[in-house]
């Protein structure tokens, strides 16, 4: 797939109706209460060009490709099926290298208000702390880039769907997507925090202890106990702050890293599809041949053909 010209998502209906009034980032706004969907288009290279928002903002490239330029972190290429988290009054400077008017370079901007922010972070800090984590949950703190999920390809691709189309409850829709969105994706920055942060935050937070241990013994069975057991917490308690946590159950992350390793495995060996399966601690040839096709979309046989020179 060319990562640079499939969107992810349907824009169709905004394209039918806005306007170009320029050709650097051409911007339609869709308003409600809490939020404000901003979609851009560029239709020529283009350097340099500076843009800040009041709220806390979601950036999600559709078509084309940037390179951001964000405080503190070196450039970086953003491209479709990828998204952004960037603080209010965070400066962003965006280059477009491929912008044409045959190919214009598309991006969404989600500015969610500040309350509507706090709204969800309370409530999760109220019903479902974060563990050893004093500071709780957060959301536009910090600049965060991710590539988007299943999850939360679909919310964006539905507020959109939302705020393009005129619907006198569309305020009352969008709100109810929102605030899913901003837990998902505080899940998500959340996971990628403690699992990348290394030894330092598997010694101070059990979560994160446990994701170390799992890694560390993917090849044999792992259980909802012992698992437990190594976060000190009953296994009800483990399982729901698991989950609530990381927005995935632990068989999910066991499973998603052992596609992963399976992955790695299949691009840098020769070895046989048994041998991988065993060493990624499924037992069963067939049941980790139907999960991997579910998560990678193709059979081992035709990932490893993909990848492979």
């Amino acid at each position: 797939m060319n990562r640079l010209q499939s969107s992810p998502f349907d824009i169709n209906r905004h394209l039918s109706s806005r306007r170009l009034e320029q050709e650097v980032e051409n911007r339609t706004a869709y308003t409600i209460d809490a939020a404000e969907l901003n979609i851009y288009e560029t239709h020529h290279v283009a350097e340099k060009v500076e843009l800040t928002f009041t709220s806390p903002v979601l950036a999600s490239m559709i078509r084309g490709k940037k390179v951001m330029h964000l405080a503190d972190s070196p450039a970086f290429d953003f491209l479709p099926g990828e998204s952004v988290i960037v603080p209010s009054q965070e400066l962003m400077r965006i280059d477009f290298p491929d912008a044409h008017l045959q190919n214009p370079t598309q991006c969404l901007a989600l500015a969610i208000d500040a309350d509507k922010v706090k709204q969800v972070t309370d409530l999760l800090n109220e019903r479902a702390p974060l563990v050893d984590n004093e500071q709780g949950w957060q959301f536009g703190q910090t600049n965060y880039f991710l590539t988007n999920d299943e999850p939360i390809n679909q919310l964006i691709s539905r507020l959109i769907y939302i705020f393009t189309e005129n619907n006198k409850a569309k305020d009352v829709f969008a709100n109810l997507v929102l605030q899913e969105l901003v837990v998902r994706l505080m899940q998500t920055q959340a996971r990628t925090l403690l699992l990348t942060q290394g030894a330092g935050t598997a010694s101070v937070n059990r979560l994160a202890h446990v994701a170390q241990y799992i890694n560390r013994h993917l090849s044999r069975s792992l259980h909802i106990r012992e698992l437990a057991n190594e976060a000190c917490m009953s296994e009800p308690n483990f399982y729901r702050t698991f989950k609530q946590t990381f927005g995935l159950t632990p068989v999910d992350y066991i499973n998603q890293q052992r596609i992963s390793l399976a992955s790695k495995l299949l691009r840098t060996t020769n070895r046989c599809l048994a041998d991988i399966s065993l060493e990624c601690g499924f037992n069963n040839l067939t049941y980790f041949m139907k999960l991997f096709r579910r998560e990678k979309g193709l059979s081992p046989a035709q990932f490893r053909r993909q990848v492979t020179p």
